[in-house]
């Protein structure tokens, strides 16, 4: 089957020219740009950009969603129909192909399909509006149905960014337009399907509607307010009365017992990551975490992720762990600990593990530092560039207590 030989574009149409290793002469490398959007139960259109590179099952496909690139390179055919896979996740995009029309679906393994479409060339992320006549740049406090968290926009014309913050993650990368005085945003991230609409009036947001998933809907409202604060995540979560350490013993993939009692961890600064595969913020703090990891594991600092996967089988819950592990170059050990509901039952020591993920801190005496909840990822801006100053101030200086008493 042949598939899309187009002209090289970036975001909307940019033309260069690479060689072909399989072939004796240089050929131009086939990139086109599309406008996607998958469906959701009720008939709502979740619009995202799409960059198809190559042909055939060597295709690679990206993702666009504001500032962030979703490069997809594990394509393959099965029968007729080309199965994109979405990163670490337990999803798939399945389409047949024209030259000017993908077709299929969007499949959550194991809960759900909603419709795909992607089609040809450059078109506005939702249509063409009536030109802005607001702003939305700013902070707001928000209430998402009954969930508290910070707004934060950026308008350039009738262009809209942003995400939304809340005590236990971030919303990630959202794009959209304004039209009068209404905004339109959208993300589609390989498990988030989110749109959202609302109105700005002086300075609230009203009439705002989110749709998330299949199915969910809530319904939202804020006021600007630069000083919109949420509860401090170093609170959320902490050892309860009567403990003084976090211990646990999970197996590794081999069967073997592992414990921070265990040589690798002792008089070490110790992260332990509470994480999972199928978890989009646990894939931005990993992306800094593995980075991190390798600049820092000479430095009496290790690493240790407990992975709370959605299968309780452990052969199938490592080959999501190690296919994580390779996508993201992790290099520190990651144990399966159990299912997510699971999570707060296997460590005891805890009140309550309310998100996923959640770092917990400790000095080279094993004492618990800090136990922080959540991640504020990349596309929060400022509260990430904090969240990753603090955090490296703090291991920087857990590693230089106890020099003078070696």
């Amino acid at each position: 089957m042949h598939f899309i030989r187009l002209l090289l574009v970036s975001i909307f149409i940019i033309s260069i020219s690479c060689s072909n290793p399989t072939k004796e002469v240089k050929e131009e490398l086939k990139v086109s740009n599309w406008r996607a959007l998958i469906v959701n139960d009720h008939g709502k259109e979740v619009p995202f950009y799409l960059q198809v590179e190559g042909e055939g099952k060597d295709q690679v496909w990206t993702i666009i969603n504001g500032d962030e690139r979703m490069r997809l390179d594990d394509s393959y055919y099965e029968n007729d129909s080309l199965h994109i896979p979405l990163l670490i996740y337990e999803a798939e995009i399945i389409v047949k192909e024209s030259d000017t029309t993908l077709k299929g679906q969007f499949l959550r393994k194991g809960a759900y399909r909603l419709p795909f479409i992607a089609e040809k060339g450059k078109a506005p992320r939702f249509v063409d509006y009536e030109k802005a006549t607001v702003n939305y740049t700013g902070t707001y406090a928000v209430k998402l149905g009954e969930t508290d968290a910070i707004g934060l926009f950026n308008q350039s014309g009738d262009y809209l960014t942003g995400t939304f913050l809340t005590a236990t993650g971030d919303y990630r990368y959202l794009e959209g337009e304004v039209d009068g005085n209404k905004m339109f945003l959208s993300s589609f991230d390989g498990v988030h399907i989110l749109r959202f609409e609302a109105e700005l009036e002086g300075n609230r947001l009203l009439n705002g509607k989110m749709w998330s998933g299949q199915k969910s809907t809530k319904t939202w409202q804020g006021i600007k307010d630069n000083r919109a604060e949420l509860p401090d995540p170093k609170t959320l979560t902490h050892l309860k009365e009567g403990y003084d350490k976090v211990s646990f013993t999970f197996q590794n993939e081999k069967g073997d017992t592992i414990s921070l009692d265990d040589p690798k961890y002792q008089n070490k600064v110790v992260v332990i990551q509470i994480m999972g595969s199928w978890c989009p913020n646990c894939l931005d703090e990993s992306k800094f975490m593995a980075p991190f990891y390798e600049k820092m594991k000479d430095k009496d600092f290790e690493v240790i992720g407990l992975s709370y996967e959605r299968s309780e089988d452990p052969e199938v819950a490592y080959k999501r762990i190690n296919r994580m592990k390779r996508k993201l170059n992790i290099g520190y050990d990651i144990l399966y600990a159990g299912t997510p509901s699971k999570a707060s039952e296997s460590l005891p020591m805890l009140n309550k593990i309310m998100s996923f993920p959640t770092s917990i801190i400790l000095d080279k005496k094993g004492e618990v530092r800090e136990i922080h909840t959540g991640f504020s990822g990349p596309s929060t801006g400022h509260y990430y560039e904090e969240h990753i100053s603090e955090f490296t101030s703090l291991v920087n200086n857990l590693l230089m207590e106890h020099e003078t008493s070696k």
